[in-house]
């Protein structure tokens, strides 16, 4: 989501303008996972099937302490985003332009085309009359397009400088690197209750190396009279986790299952599958419980995606979690708060917050 904080320990100092990492790493020349003997049904099909863009390196089977405290087994993946279409648009430029040069935006469980038309009726789409993201002479749109924009815009409390724009980062705005280390239980450990989503470790992960995040912080953006788009594959970028999806769309990499049973999507960070909201006949499974997951013969207990326009792929997780951190992280215990890290001052020049 767009107003995150880094997770792990990885830490960039000096000016930002001189910590971008870059998304073009080269990928593994492995083109696919070992799979650990071990592991359950759902995630020998997940490794299996992972993007081949988004390896980094082997898979390999690690010593790890789950969020409720359980020492277990985990896959240990490292994984870039390497989503299969191209990220964007987001923001449109102009309120002349059409959906095809913007991406998307919700409320209320409805999506709408974030374009040109969308900004200018934002006052009366929110019935509140200080919506103005637009030059009214002009037409041009506020777009955070600099680095000191985004920085700007994708936080918490967005500085005052960039109240009324259109929040938009891209992949090269990106501090910390693109590439993810996931500890992901062998075999899901049940809890008792359910546990909450975060944006820390995030939802699980696709087949592409792109995160599934927590639920988008509608209030925080909104509060200073911004949206952020996603693109049309559900997804949009802030500086320190890259890119991200918040929704799962026909966009991604799938594995076909047998029986008419919905698409594998991605892996849970608790060890469970998900796979995508309807099945072969076009229905969402009607037993699906709070976190969206049910049991069925064959797939035991696993998620079904979310329909676009809520603002969670699953609604919580039925099992401990593993960890997501930073490259070159060695161990997972994901009962450790994230350390404070140190986030790097924009550069001279910038705008600072009023």
């Amino acid at each position: 989501m767009i107003v995150s904080r880094p997770s792990g320990n990885l830490a960039c100092a000096g000016l930002l303008a001189v910590c971008l990492i870059p998304s073009d790493v080269s990928a593994h020349d492995a083109a696919r996972l070992s799979i650990p003997p071990d592991a359950s049904a759902v995630l020998k099909t997940f490794l299996a099937h992972v993007r081949p863009e988004a390896i980094m390196q082997d898979a390999e089977v690690a010593d790890c302490t789950l969020s409720g405290g359980t020492t277990t087994r985990c896959v240990k993946l490292v994984l870039k985003q390497a989503p299969r279409e191209e990220p964007g648009p987001w923001c449109p430029s102009t309120i002349e332009d059409g959906p095809e040069d913007a991406g998307i935006w919700f409320k209320d469980g409805k999506v709408y085309d974030a374009d040109g038309a969308f900004v200018k009726n934002l006052a009366e789409f929110y019935d509140d009359p200080k919506w103005q993201m637009y030059d009214p002479k002009t037409g041009e749109v506020l777009v955070s397009r600099s680095f000191d924009a985004c920085f700007g815009v994708a936080r918490p409390d967005v500085w005052k400088a960039y109240y009324y724009y259109c929040a938009q980062c891209t992949p090269e705005q990106t501090v910390f690197s693109p590439i993810r280390t996931l500890f992901i239980p062998l075999d899901p450990v049940p809890v008792d209750e359910p546990i909450e989503l975060t944006d820390h470790p995030g939802a699980g992960i696709s087949l592409d190396g792109v995160r599934f995040e927590g639920p988008a912080p509608v209030n925080a953006i909104l509060h200073a009279y911004n949206i952020a788009p996603f693109d049309d594959c559900g997804g949009h970028v802030n500086p320190y986790f890259g890119y991200h999806y918040h929704f799962a769309t026909e966009c991604l990499e799938t594995v076909e299952q047998s029986g008419g049973h919905a698409d594998l999507v991605g892996m849970a960070m608790d060890g469970h599958g998900i796979y995508s909201q309807l099945d072969a006949d076009g229905q969402e499974p009607p037993d699906l419980d709070s976190c969206r997951g049910h049991t069925t013969a064959g797939l035991g207990y696993h998620y079904h995606a979310a329909p676009l326009g809520v603002n969670r792929v699953i609604g919580c997780f039925r099992a401990e979690l593993g960890c997501a951190l930073s490259p070159g992280s060695q161990t997972c215990d994901a009962r450790l708060p994230l350390e404070p890290i140190e986030v790097p001052l924009p550069p001279p020049g910038s705008i600072p917050p009023e």
